[in-house]
């Protein structure tokens, strides 16, 4: 449909009547991929007990995005392709999640926090937006905590500021410290990921749902011990009420019981904080709806409300 044919619709539609907004187009998510790696500037910055590495993408406004549970940065690489334009994106890998990074098991939430803040020194950024998913809104969390300054803005989407683990939760984590190998090597990972997180994905692109399974299974088993023992031992609620920055949260469907709760008592406790339902995403919006949560970004960062 062309520009001449949306006006002439638009020109007719009965008053009061908002024209229904065009579905953009798909994208083709190999293609983008392989532009994001060929376009993207790659960067490392040593830290006290690990080296950080990731890449950087756009012109306008700084937006740092955090990883969440498992995976690597690279699964932004549709959302940041959308956002190049009006947002220079700043993402990186947690310590032992990428191929040839060690993992430290010594790192806590405040020093995935001061990451934030030692990234932005080395950029040149004073202020800057964050958007954390999972186990990076505790790192948003406790870096909006520890610089203020420095973070304006925050979406989380999926966020928490503590979860309970049960016992078997814990010997899990115990136990998963030692597996000699990356998820897609975990027996049952892959169908856990099958039943909880396949249906959301778009019928368009059957081989999207690959780009998930290669991202996630590359992650090494203990990293992902690692920050479930982070996420045990983290608890921000006593402090929330310190944060004044302007957050949204983000739900989708798929999120279950537990994380509804999470994300109650952070819009409670959070003095600026607001709630939107992004409908028919799952967990993953940045892989199966982009463009969806890409105008959600845009609209709340671009607001001075």
């Amino acid at each position: 449909m062309n520009s001449e044919s949306v006006k002439a619709e638009d020109a007719n539609a009965p008053l009061g009547v908002v024209p229904a907004e065009p579905c953009p187009p798909p994208l083709a998510w190999q293609e983008v991929l392989g532009e994001f790696h060929a376009q993207a500037g790659v960067w490392y910055l040593e830290r006290p007990k690990y080296r950080l590495t990731g890449r950087m993408l756009g012109t306008g406004r700084p937006l740092y995005l955090l990883n969440g549970f498992g995976g690597t940065h690279e699964i932004y690489a549709l959302l940041v392709w959308l956002l190049r334009d009006q947002f220079r994106c700043v993402l990186w890998d947690y310590p032992g999640t990428a191929a040839g990074t060690r993992l430290e098991h010594s790192v806590t939430i405040d020093d995935l926090a001061d990451d934030v803040a030692a990234v932005a020194e080395t950029c040149g950024d004073r202020s800057l937006d964050l958007f954390a998913p999972s186990f990076g809104s505790l790192a948003a969390l406790d870096s909006m905590l520890r610089h203020p300054q420095l973070v304006r803005r925050a979406v989380l989407q999926g966020g928490f500021a503590h979860r309970r683990m049960s016992r078997f939760e814990s010997w899990l984590i115990r136990s998963c410290r030692f597996f000699p190998g990356s998820l897609k090597r975990f027996p049952g990972s892959g169908a856990v990921r099958e039943h909880n997180h396949r249906r959301w994905f778009p019928p368009f692109d059957a081989t999207r749902w690959q780009f998930l399974e290669d991202n996630a299974g590359r992650v090494p088993v203990p990293a992902l011990a690692w920050q479930a023992a982070l996420i045990r031992e983290t608890d921000l609620r006593p402090r929330l009420a310190e944060i004044r920055q302007p957050v949204l949260l983000v739900e989708t469907e798929g999120e279950g019981t537990a994380t509804r709760a999470c994300q109650q008592e952070l819009a409670t406790a959070l003095p600026s904080a607001t709630t939107e339902t992004v409908l028919g995403t799952g967990q993953y919006p940045y892989l199966t709806h982009p463009h969806r949560l890409a105008k959600t970004l845009r609209q709340f960062l671009d607001s001075e409300t």
